[in-house]
């Protein structure tokens, strides 16, 4: 009896199981591999980025340096350019920035023309006018004095006499206009006359014949005026 009890009481000795251990630790050490190797290539790739930034910026401190002389040089060509035009040319728009280089001007004369001059090619072409005319849309326009003119936007509104032979006092003026960024010049109407007023407000008398007068031969008329916004 005295020895079964001793017997009960002997200590149990564990069996490790060292596969599993080492299984263990060897996913703990590819885990602790894992993510230093994971941190060293976000660090890399913000390296990477941070390299590219300063890349840009120095690019961009480039470029704004080169348009900022190219500016410099092209706004000194257009005031001596400006200097040398004749009395009778005069300035309708200058147009120096990181896109376009050009002048736009016309002649103050009874046949006048308006003209571009590309400040980068130091050549002129002529936008509409001459001796015989030109086309706007369907229209042959024979342009005469031009009276008035006015910038709206990068539009640039014109008011010349008609000095077509047929011009009557319905089509004593035209008014036109002019793009600037595409050249492209559009019939706006046509009057007795007319009148641009600033900032943005054409005014214009439109006649009608009423009857042709035989005791003076000539032909009378009803006028109306209207104020437009351009």
């Amino acid at each position: 009896m005295q020895n079964k009890r001793q017997k009960s009481k002997s200590p149990v000795v564990a069996t490790l199981n060292w596969p599993v251990i080492a299984a263990v630790a060897l996913l703990g050490a590819l885990s602790l591999v894992l993510f230093f190797a994971g941190r060293a290539r976000q660090e890399a790739a913000r390296e990477v980025a941070l390299q590219a930034a300063r890349a840009d910026t120095a690019a961009a401190r480039e470029r704004a340096a080169d348009i900022e002389g190219e500016l410099e040089y092209f706004n000194q060509e257009a005031d001596e350019y400006i200097a040398s035009l004749p009395a009778d040319k005069l300035l309708v728009a200058r147009m120096v920035d990181s896109v376009n280089h050009h002048l736009v001007y016309f002649e103050a004369s009874d046949c006048p023309s308006c003209y571009i001059f590309d400040l980068e090619t130091l050549t002129t072409e002529v936008l509409f006018g001459g001796e015989n005319g030109f086309y706007c849309d369907t229209k042959l326009l024979m342009v005469g004095t031009i009276r008035q003119w006015m910038r709206v936007g990068d539009t640039v509104y014109f008011i010349a006499a008609n000095r077509a032979p047929e011009a009557n006092e319905p089509v004593a003026v035209y008014v036109l206009s002019l793009d600037l960024p595409s050249r492209a010049v559009g019939y706006v109407d046509s009057g007795s006359d007319a009148e641009l007023l600033p900032p943005d407000r054409l005014r214009i008398s439109h006649a009608t014949l009423l009857y042709h007068s035989l005791f003076t031969g000539e032909d009378v008329y009803s006028h109306t005026t209207v104020t437009r916004q351009l």
